[in-house]
Order: structure tokens, then sequence, then C-alpha cells
């Protein structure tokens, strides 16, 4: 599976005790399918083939939220975070799927959705520290669902804890190393619209996603960073930053997808 995500970010600071941020994700996901070898029947729903591929785009949900700066001295600041999350995302998402009537459209999995279904509070702490040349910060944030979605599932629970140290190559430029850890609970519910077992051999289970027990777990990846800051000339105030994340520990519940990397280019502008 690999997945796309743009993400469009705006902050605002109607005063030095307050900042609002809004951020909505544009997501294109697509997932390859192999079928079991000695599923005949299915490969021959499927056009004789053992391979097909699912594909979903769309928006995702929308965050709002507050930072409230709560310490500040020379070099030094920190501050909280709270927000929550809208169920924007489309969690009807289907595509063409092999199975009773031949290769129809049938509703795709929780990861193939572009949301959540589910109100969520969003919370952190962040603190950091600037030297001279150099720079490090931590953070510590969580994420909880609070419903049930029409689906008739809700996505875990999520907590995750990061720090970093940066440095300045010259002048417009840093590098930063991070490394980050993050825990997620299982799903709870069902997928209703999910097909779990085939009707031509309902001991067996269909694709691993469509069953609770495969989400969750616990990671720690370890990142590397470039930013280069404009600060003069027409195109002062804008920042380009790219980062290239790697899995360092993964401990999965169940059968699931291992990430393999994780490539973020981020353009910003302040004024």
């Amino acid at each position: 599976m690999t997945m796309d995500m743009t993400m469009l970010g705006v902050m605002y600071a109607p005063s030095d005790k307050m900042t609002l941020f809004a951020m909505l994700p544009y997501l294109d996901s697509s997932m390859d399918h192999e079928i079991f070898g000695m599923a005949a029947p299915l490969i021959s729903l499927n056009d004789g083939s053992s391979a097909f591929t699912t594909r979903s785009s769309g928006w995702g949900d929308l965050k709002m939220g507050t930072l409230f700066p709560f310490y500040k001295s020379t070099g030094d600041k920190a501050h909280f975070g709270l927000g929550f999350s809208l169920p924007s995302g489309s969690i009807a998402e289907t595509d063409l799927v092999p199975g009773p009537g031949g290769r129809v459209q049938r509703q795709l999995p929780a990861p193939m959705q572009m949301g959540s279904g589910s109100m969520e509070f969003n919370s952190s702490i962040t603190y950091i520290s600037q030297k001279e040349s150099w720079s490090y910060g931590a953070q510590v944030k969580a994420d909880i669902r609070l419903n049930t979605n029409h689906q008739d599932y809700r996505l875990g629970n999520s907590l995750e804890t990061s720090g970093w140290i940066a440095s300045k190559l010259m002048d417009q430029l840093s590098i930063s190393g991070r490394i980050a850890y993050k825990y997620f609970e299982k799903m709870s519910g069902p997928q209703s619209d999910l097909s779990f077992n085939p009707s031509f051999a309902p001991s067996r289970r269909t694709v691993t996603a469509a069953f609770s027990e495969n989400y969750g777990g616990q990671h720690v990846d370890a990142a590397i960073g470039l930013n280069y800051f404009f600060n003069k000339g027409s195109a002062a105030g804008n920042r380009i930053a790219l980062e290239v994340v790697s899995p360092i520990f993964q401990d999965l519940n169940g059968l699931q997808l291992e990430t393999k990397l994780t490539t973020i280019l981020g353009w910003q502008y302040s004024w």
C-alpha cells in the first residue's frame, strides 16, 4: 500500500497568548492484493487473475485548534495544544473488488478510507530551546476518538512522543535529527459493510484489514531533515523543509503492513 497526503494548513495569532490553526489533508491511496492461490473460485471471479488493486482519494478530516504558550524565557518556550477533528473525510469509499457477482463496487476497509468517521479530541505539549547555532525540543501528543462511526467501528486512540535536535549548517540552512515513539490501540467494532467470509468458503477470511484485531501496535521512527529559510529578497518569509523517516522498531497487532519509508516535503510562508 502507498499513500500520498497533501496537507493544507493555516495559523493565525490574534495575540501573544493564543494561536489558532486549521489543517485539511487530501489523500490518495493505492493497495495491491494477492489472492490465495488455492482460492480458485475467487480467482475465477477476478477474470482469472490472482492480483487486483484498489484505489481511493479525497479530502480527509478537518482539524482545528488553539496553541497556548505557558512558559517563555531567554531561548526557551513551551506551549499547550488543544483541538478537535471533524469527521469530514469519507468512510464510504468503494472500488472494484472480486467476490460473489464478480468484480463489483464494494466497501473498502478502514486504511483506504479518507477519514476516521469519528469526532476526535487532540492535545499536545511542546517544549523548544533555541541556542545560538543549534536547538532542541520535545513533544507529547494524544488523539482520542470520541464516538463509534456509522460503519459501526472506532479507530483506536493514539499517543506519540518525539524529541529532536537541529543545527545550523549556514545562515539559512539547518539539519535536524528526530526520534519518535507512537502507540495506537486496536480498532473496536466491526466494519459493518465489509464481507468478512466469502460465501463459497465460509471458514476463510477476506483481506486482513477487515478485522479489528489487525489494528494497533507501536513503533519507533528515526528521521533526518533539512530546513532552508529565505530571509532576504522577494522570497523572504518562505521556508522549505525535507524530512525522511525510517522505522527502527515496529510491533504491530495481528497481520498488518509495516511501514517502509516516509518522505515529507513542506513549504511554509509566514508574515
